[in-house]
């Protein structure tokens, strides 16, 4: 026979179980599977540039009155180091056929999108293993090409980081920085 100490022990114990398996219930439906409704929703643009089909997916973290990029005061990007360019995923383009990007020949397919940031001069690398999280397994044995580009500061900020294709161009927005990549096709 159970005392009324051990009933009592074994109720709050099975009700404790179930707060607590109520409440990561609710914080699933929180942290939502819907990529649309994370904190770095995923985003896309597409387009016909130099008449070959482009797309570009990126979740777009916010600024939320954070140092994005630099050196001192941690930053959310600190210069020097391999970025995912975004949230979650790593950022990849997928194209229809063969294009010049800048000076290099990509080959149609998909490809991720990762990026060295530093105050004068970025590196952008177009990496095979496209459908990867963040950066974590990144193999700098799979880059297809990486290229310079020089970043312009602005004054005003954008509050989301931002990739789209615009005058035969990929470009990128976030914070204070923007960046493009010219695309042209095989001659």
């Amino acid at each position: 026979m159970i005392s009324e100490f051990q009933f009592r022990t074994f109720y709050r114990s099975k009700s404790s179980t179930t707060s607590i398996g109520l409440f990561l219930f609710i914080i699933s439906l929180s942290c939502s599977s819907d990529p649309q409704k994370r904190p770095s929703p995923l985003r896309s643009d597409s387009a016909i540039v130099a008449g070959v089909n482009v797309y570009v997916e990126f979740s777009s973290p916010a600024v939320k009155n954070r140092l994005i990029f630099g050196t001192e005061a941690e930053p959310l990007v600190p210069y020097g180091e391999l970025w995912r360019t975004g949230a979650n995923n790593a950022t990849f383009i997928s194209i229809s056929n063969h294009l010049n990007v800048d000076t290099f020949q990509l080959d149609s397919g998909t490809y991720s999108i990762f990026t060295i940031p530093n105050s004068d001069e970025w590196t952008v690398i177009f990496n095979q293993e496209w459908d990867q999280w963040g950066s974590y397994n990144y193999k700098d044995s799979l880059d297809v090409f990486r290229l310079n580009v020089i970043p312009k500061i602005v004054d005003q900020s954008q509050e989301r980081m931002l990739f789209y294709f615009a005058d035969d161009s990929l470009k990128f927005r976030w914070d204070k920085v923007r960046w493009s990549i010219p695309f042209s096709s095989l001659p």
